[in-house]
């Protein structure tokens, strides 16, 4: 009887764990679901600063992960200012000096418009898969649909 049981809550814990998608899994559809051959991107960055808070809006085309193009569109002071990436190197331009400078070696770790955001971390684009280790643990409810934790 107690083999009954055991095999029975063994089964049970099988099956229950079939039902969960593996996190790998779900990691490799979200990459493809982000991963596009082209895209425009408007962005808004709110930096929180010492004094005042402000807000940078910017402009991205971006074809894959080794080319793409900003425009800084606010505030004023920035706008104008574009960026240029390809495969490994970042360019940008400053409407102000009118002058186009190669971003590279420790420049790369500077911040980008006053943010904690540095220009290495924006020329960046890992898939989630290769950095992180996922495990699906349970099931749960988002906004009344399904989900997995």
């Amino acid at each position: 009887m107690r083999t009954f049981v055991f095999m029975a809550s063994l089964l049970l814990n099988v099956t229950a764990y079939a039902e969960y998608p593996a996190g790998d899994e779900i990691l490799k559809k979200i990459d493809e679901n982000m991963a596009s051959d082209t895209r425009i991107i408007t962005s808004r960055m709110i930096i929180h600063g010492r004094r005042s808070t402000r807000t940078v809006e910017s402009k991205t085309w971006a074809q894959g992960d080794l080319k793409a193009y900003t425009e800084y569109l606010a505030p004023q002071r920035e706008k104008g200012t574009k960026m240029l990436k390809l495969e490994d190197r970042l360019w940008m331009y400053s409407p102000t000096t009118d002058r186009i400078i190669q971003i590279s070696g420790h420049m790369l770790r500077q911040s980008v418009m006053g943010s904690d955001l540095s220009y290495e971390d924006m020329m960046e684009d890992p898939r989630l898969s290769e950095i992180y280790d996922a495990n699906v643990t349970k099931t749960d409810t988002l906004n009344e649909r399904p989900c997995w934790v």
